[in-house]
């Protein structure tokens, strides 16, 4: 299990996304008036001012943060599935959905938030944005090798 190369690739797209969950993924800072605003997986931080305190918005921020929590079980459910190649590439294809589906509301939201929080100042997209993209690029690399498992698995049945 663990010395197939697509088990390792699957155990990055489940570590990626699970740091996905915790990272920051854009993030503002007003440094005249102390304000900043910090989109995560679950939800927009906003510091007005250092008074005031934290305020964090959930809704809909919350979305992406639920399909990156699915992706994570997907993506280890689908590492203990190494006997049931057709299956763990069906599990595969539908990480690939969840993860692109997370990236794309990410991106969105980052995008929106760029536009409509503090208008004059610039904002930085974090590390956090950019995991969904590498764990995409990785459950493809797996799904491409378990395929090719069951290729020659399938020619090593027709050679018995």
């Amino acid at each position: 299990m663990i010395q197939r190369i697509q088990t390792i690739f699957l155990l990055i797209v489940g570590l990626a996304m699970l740091v996905f969950l915790f990272a920051p993924l854009w993030q503002k800072v007003d440094t005249n008036s102390g304000a900043s605003y910090t989109l995560t997986a679950f939800y927009l931080e906003t510091v007005t001012s250092p008074e005031e305190g934290v305020k964090n918005e959930f809704m809909p921020y919350v979305i992406p943060g639920i399909l990156g929590l699915l992706s994570v079980c997907v993506a280890f459910i689908s590492i203990g599935m190494y006997k049931k190649r057709m299956r763990q590439i069906m599990l595969s294809t539908l990480n690939s959905l969840l993860i692109g589906t997370a990236l794309g509301l990410s991106a969105y939201w980052a995008t929106q938030a760029e536009g409509d929080l503090l208008p004059g100042i610039q904002g930085a997209y974090n590390y956090g944005l950019f995991l969904p993209a590498i764990a995409l690029v990785f459950n493809s690399l797996a799904v491409r090798f378990i395929r090719k498992d069951e290729r020659l698995v399938r020619s090593m049945d027709r050679l018995r």
